[in-house]
């Protein structure tokens, strides 16, 4: 969970208040935030994937209570607790910025990172991103975050760090790029997965610790 609501909400089918309503959401309702779309925010709560107005989420305080840790004291930290935990660094800072426990200089300051220090991206919210610096999970502002190229991974393959995506449809999950390589499982729609190189139309994505390739027109990439 990331988010939560600051009022009741009605959870609805698609960005807009045109869509059927599939539930009710109380005060406080805690979620996770897929992506934002103008006003309106995709996210998944109670097994359910939905819509509903962006204005009314903030993020979820992060529990880091203890003291600013010392630059060289990340051996101490509070670890980050996700699945992604393991994705190399996205984005890399242009200045010295201070790590803070959310989205806005209100929130207490975590850690100050130093210019040049390579981050990795999780989500952004308006002007301001959620970044894993070591093993503390803060926010910076965006427009202090510049992005790491791409690099070519083993094979030829061109490697995409950190790009989490949702399946659109039931699909074969194959051995290789191309319909002729074996299947090794079929996902559901909406599976979480994480991609984790390209080659042409498909993408190599990591679920549950296995590799397998899908069609990228078959994916839809989550923020």
């Amino acid at each position: 969970m990331t988010h939560r609501t600051t009022a009741s909400l009605k959870l609805r089918k698609g960005a807009g208040r045109h869509y059927v309503v599939q539930s009710n959401l109380a005060h406080g309702t805690e979620l996770a935030l897929i992506e934002v779309k103008g006003s309106w925010a995709h996210v998944f709560v109670e097994k359910t994937y939905g819509w509903l107005p962006n204005i009314y989420l903030e993020p979820i305080p992060t529990v880091f209570d203890e003291p600013v840790p010392a630059e060289d004291d990340d051996d101490n930290a509070e670890p980050v607790l996700s699945r992604y935990s393991l994705i190399e660094a996205t984005h890399v800072t242009t200045a010295t910025l201070n790590l803070r426990k959310g989205s806005g200089t209100g929130y207490p300051v975590l850690k100050v990172i130093d210019q040049g220090s390579k981050v990795r991206s999780m989500l952004q919210q308006g002007l301001w991103s959620q970044v894993q610096a070591g093993k503390l999970l803060g926010w910076v502002p965006s427009m202090y975050l510049q992005e790491i190229p791409a690099r070519p991974a083993r094979g030829g393959l061109i490697a995409v760090p950190n790009q989490r995506a949702l399946t659109t449809i039931r699909l074969n999950a194959r051995r290789g790029p191309g319909d002729h390589y074996s299947l090794v499982r079929i996902l559901p729609a909406d599976t979480a997965v994480i991609i984790v190189a390209r080659q042409g139309a498909w993408r190599q994505i990591d679920r549950d610790g296995e590799q397998m390739w899908v069609p990228a027109s078959q994916l839809r990439t989550v923020y």
